[in-house]
């Protein structure tokens, strides 16, 4: 297996990923999506709420907010954690959101208990409160995965395409497939040949292969090469996130591993 940076920011990655099976590079994004640990607000209790939208909208919105924490290991998930479940520091982080309109109420106003604890987006808004309508409400965020919620998912578009390889030969240099080509991936050069400029920006369309009456070019899938590209919600960065994603999925294997001597 080997892997190639093509692209890093802090809320996305695109990787090559080459000697490995479709099963493994899928693996990693469902790993990505569903298996990751992250923070979310979990539970609210809502003491007023005076504007326009009902309690229900308002715990939905709460619930998307993408948070981000300093340090995420120091949490433990409910299930992990030394008080049982039942609620303790390690495994919950309380918060409140209090405002008075008139004002748009953000994702920076609600304030965490521990000061590492910060909505990844600042300016996220909330509600629209009007000339003398209130909203006073507090809760806690939990750390759980995205197979049990949606709100739990770190990883948004996450996805991945067979590596193409493309050969040219016998060409007349006519120029109409670098014209049909969608993503400008063919170019002409200063010789007037045709080449390829960014092979990893192809979509496999074969829109070039149906242009070309020479049929000189041949656009075909690597079976063992894939292109990964791997975009984070805000709480992680996209980096930590496919490092997660990868030692997740190294924790099972081992599980597996081990269950499967023990019956042996």
């Amino acid at each position: 297996m080997n892997v190639e940076l093509i692209e890093l920011r802090d809320d996305r990655v695109r990787f090559l990923l080459t000697g490995v099976t479709p099963a493994f590079a899928n693996a990693i994004r469902r790993s990505c999506i569903a298996e990751v640990p992250k923070l979310a607000i979990d539970e609210i209790s809502i003491y007023e709420n005076t504007s326009v939208l009902f309690d229900e909208q308002i715990a939905l919105r709460l619930g998307l907010v993408p948070i981000r924490a300093d340090d995420l290991s120091v949490y433990s998930t409910p299930d992990e954690c030394q008080c049982g479940g039942i609620g303790c520091p390690g495994c919950r982080i309380d918060f409140m959101l209090t405002a008075e309109g008139p004002a748009t109420v953000h994702s920076r106003d609600i304030k965490f208990s521990d000061p590492s604890v910060r909505a990844a987006f600042d300016n996220i808004p909330l509600v629209v409160l009007g000339e003398g309508e209130k909203l006073v409400i507090e809760g806690f965020a939990t750390l759980r995965t995205g197979k049990e919620h949606a709100k739990w998912q770190a990883g948004t578009l996450c996805g991945y395409k067979n590596l193409p390889s493309i050969e040219i030969s016998g060409c007349n240099n006519c120029g109409r497939c670098v014209k049909v080509c969608p993503r400008g991936v063919l170019v002409l050069d200063e010789n007037d040949s045709i080449k390829v400029r960014d092979i990893t920006e192809c979509s496999l369309c074969r829109l070039c292969v149906e242009e070309c009456d020479q049929r000189a070019i041949s656009v075909v899938p690597l079976e063992d090469a894939f292109i990964m590209s791997i975009e984070s919600d805000g709480s992680i960065n996209a980096k930590d996130l496919v490092r997660m994603a990868a030692e997740e999925l190294k924790k099972k294997a081992l599980a597996l591993q081990d269950t499967l001597a023990s019956i042996s």
